[in-house]
């Protein structure tokens, strides 16, 4: 009989342990939850919506007086880096929805990604992340990872201008000729059973002499994957070099579109690439693992 009890008194403890942690705050490192709320039309927003992005989940209330302090130079930092792929995702503690969508035209929070459902303290969102106070904010990156919380503006700004300004990329993921890095980068090249067979410190690396497969790259802190594919005798052009809507290529070819940074944009196959979507600025334009630029007006 004290055997059963102690056996159920274990057992309790193990899931009384176990829901616990389940709903432990999300830490950096950790994937951060996906959830979907209402926006001030009734529109259902989820956060996996943002995937590709760099989002500062925000939860505030409009009776939140430090949130509202903040505000200036949350907008401030939007519009930094907004056109870079940086978003918001503001959750808001309110219970009155008047008072929330005035707070929303005053301070100015042009993001489109507003949501609420108006519990307050009861919010889904602020339940699922464990909030407990406010305002309280989680940065995560393309991938849907946490990479800081609670991050004043001077330390949001600063992770922002690396991510986006700094912070070494490499490109085409699908390359024929050649690799390029954003900058002057110390790099290994190597198979995917972990032999060496390109190393060094460039802005570019020939990798004609690679044999058809996919190959692991090292650089600074980071490592990614990339396709060696052989390179096509008879080379894919495109035209116009400064486009407002639409590129057109000599024949159907596999396209990867990145930004300055080193970011993947966009990418398919196809005659035709559609950009009007794209922010005005160079971009690299990968044809069959070839790269050449282009001017979005």
């Amino acid at each position: 009989m004290k055997s059963k009890w102690l056996k159920t008194i274990i057992l309790l403890a193990i899931l009384s342990s176990s829901f616990f942690f389940s709903f432990a705050q999300p830490k950096v490192g950790q994937k951060a939850p996906d959830f979907e709320i209402e926006d001030p039309n009734g529109k259902t927003i989820h956060l996996s919506d943002l995937t590709g992005k760099v989002v500062l989940l925000d939860f505030w209330a409009s009776w939140c007086m430090p949130c509202r302090e903040a505000n200036p130079e949350v907008v401030a930092i939007y519009q930094k880096y907004h056109d870079k792929g940086f978003e918001i995702f503001s959750v808001s503690l309110d219970t009155k929805r008047e008072a929330w969508l005035n707070a929303i035209k005053k301070d100015q929070l042009s993001w489109p990604n507003h949501g609420s459902d108006l519990k307050g303290w009861e919010n889904a969102v602020a339940e699922l992340y464990e909030v407990s106070g406010i305002p309280a904010t989680f940065l995560i990156d393309e991938k849907g990872f946490i990479i800081g919380t609670d991050l004043d503006e001077y330390d949001l700004d600063k992770k922002l201008n690396f991510l986006f300004n700094e912070q070494v990329q490499f490109y085409p993921q699908t390359a024929a000729g050649k690799l390029f890095f954003t900058t002057k980068a110390k790099y290994q090249i190597e198979d995917l059973k972990g032999n060496i067979l390109l190393k060094g410190k460039s802005e570019e690396v020939d990798i004609t002499g690679l044999a058809a497969s996919e190959y692991v790259v090292r650089y600074e802190d980071k490592t990614s994957h990339f396709l060696k594919k052989v390179s096509d005798q008879s080379l894919v052009t495109f035209y116009p070099q400064r486009v407002d809507d639409k590129l057109t290529l000599s024949k159907n070819a596999n396209f990867e579109i990145y930004n300055q940074r080193g970011k993947l944009i966009k990418k398919g196959a196809g005659a035709f690439i559609m950009v009007q979507d794209l922010a005005s600025g160079n971009y690299y334009l990968s044809l069959e693992g070839t790269v050449s630029t282009f001017f979005k007006k």
